[in-house]
């Protein structure tokens, strides 16, 4: 006996049939919940929709939704805070006590119990982090974080992998070690900094003894409003473009490099070497150094 051959036409009407008879079941479904036949049901499990204590959501819905407020008190002087895929927002507060407002979102309900904060005080040290039982359904959850400070931090880490780091209103002089793979940073007011995103841009307001801002596919904008004597500055991008504002008063041995794209220096340089891409030298004695490099993007540097 032959095999019959399904022709292209034959498996792409099967293929059409299947997708509609699935979103006529799901859609079956869909009213079915929303007008509350699964409190009728009594297969196991057919309540699960309907007896949530949150919100419901879903993959016909919108997202599930929670948000807490919670003040955690001690003399703390770091805080850590580690994330996932959430926004990350930090900012000084007037209470005395770390402010911390979680949102966490979750497509279904199972993901939504799973995900939790964790919150640890560690001597003089706080972390903040977002938390996943393991496996792949209960990870399909997010925390963004707005964190309040009160006075007397001195050092904020923040890391996460495809969040952005916002930093604003702080006290300056705080230093900051902030990293992500695919989101952007961006920070004011910060003392010692390092800043590094694989795919996201970088901005920052430094004022310190060591600063170092790396990007792989995103540009870099930064105000440098003071370098200490000895100090340092390294400022790196793969594809992006570099902008820098800097005190009038820099004093700074400098190294500008640039594989494909224009470098320009606004400040009065004794050239020790200049080429079509790169330039070195010093501004003023060159007490501290400033190293600033891209492979397909343009530098510019210039005075407040």
């Amino acid at each position: 006996m032959s095999k019959t051959k399904l022709s292209p036409i034959d498996i792409l009407g099967i293929t059409l049939g299947t997708i509609v008879i699935a979103v006529v079941i799901a859609s079956i479904a869909l009213l079915a919940r929303n007008h509350g036949f699964f409190s009728h049901w009594t297969v196991p499990g057919a309540r699960f929709w309907a007896e949530r204590p949150f919100q419901r959501g879903g993959p016909f819905n919108h997202p599930l939704r929670e948000e807490k407020d919670e003040q955690i008190t001690g003399n703390f002087t770091t805080i850590e805070i580690r994330d996932i895929a959430g926004a990350i927002d930090i900012h000084t507060g007037t209470a005395d006590g770390v402010g911390v407002h979680s949102v966490k979102t979750a497509m279904f309900p199972a993901a939504m119990e799973n995900l939790s904060i964790g919150i640890e005080k560690r001597g003089d040290r706080l972390l903040v982090e977002e938390r996943h039982e393991a496996g792949f359904i209960m990870s399909a959850g997010t925390v963004s974080f707005d964190i309040t400070l009160p006075k007397g931090i001195s050092v904020i880490e923040a890391h996460s992998v495809s969040g952005s780091i916002t930093i604003h209103d702080v006290p300056p002089g705080i230093s900051q070690n902030l990293n992500t793979i695919s989101g952007s940073i961006s920070t004011s007011a910060a003392g010692n900094l390092d800043a590094s995103s694989t795919s996201g841009s970088v901005q920052f307001e430094f004022a310190g003894t060591r600063l170092n801002a790396h990007t792989v596919s995103g540009s870099i904008e930064g105000r440098i409003n003071s370098l200490d004597n000895g100090g340092s500055a390294e400022v790196r991008s793969v594809s992006g473009s570099v902008s820098l504002n800097a005190y009038s008063a820099l004093d700074a041995t400098v190294s500008l490099n640039s594989i494909s794209g224009d470098v320009s220096c606004g400040f009065p340089l004794v050239v020790t070497e200049q080429k079509r891409n790169s330039l070195s030298g010093k501004i003023g004695n060159g007490s501290s150094r400033l190293d600033v490099s891209t492979t397909s993007g343009t530098i510019n540097i210039n005075k407040m």
